[in-house]
């Protein structure tokens, strides 16, 4: 690889993490895009106006949607997991999913692996791989992106994950 190569390299990613900076800073500093006007083209999402989707392990603010906006050609969301839980093992029919960890840590199971993140690690989950997370003694928060604007989620029960007990 040469010189040149690195740079481009270098250069994709401090502007994907400079996306992910923009999109962080738009959820904790609401009021940045105050002066927006809603014309048809430009979709204001207020955070402090959106009411939580409420789960047995904790919340999920969604940003951007086709729901919100008939328009959206992704869907965005803010989530949050308390300590010691788990969500249901899953699958996005329809779509990738990208997280990245805001605060805090936790185990992702991805196509039958666990992997750790935390705070400033962005994960990649494909289409159709099952997949849920799990917090040990601390939440976190991350941002959630889909790349449609009608993230479909599936329970997938008959695959156990790695350490599950098994049937006698």
């Amino acid at each position: 690889m040469n010189r040149r190569d690195v740079r481009r390299r270098a250069t994709r990613r401090s502007l994907f993490l400079d996306g992910i900076a923009a999109a962080a800073a738009a959820v904790a500093f609401p009021g940045m895009l105050a002066g927006a006007e809603d014309d048809g083209k430009v979709r204001v999402q207020r955070y402090e106006e959106i009411e939580p989707e409420k789960y047995p392990w904790g919340w999920i603010r969604w940003l951007m949607n086709g729901k919100i906006d008939p328009h959206a050609e992704m869907t965005m969301g803010i989530v949050s997991f308390e300590p010691h839980q788990i969500n249901p093992l899953h699958i996005h029919p329809n779509s990738a999913e990208f997280l990245h960890m805001l605060t805090g840590s936790a185990e992702h199971l991805v196509d039958g692996r666990w992997v750790t993140l935390k705070a400033g690690d962005t994960l990649r989950i494909p289409r159709n791989v099952p997949h849920q997370a799990r917090t040990g003694d601390q939440p976190y928060t991350a941002l959630i992106v889909y790349d449609t604007p009608t993230r479909v989620m599936v329970p997938v029960t008959e695959v156990k994950p790695p350490g599950a007990a098994k049937a006698p």
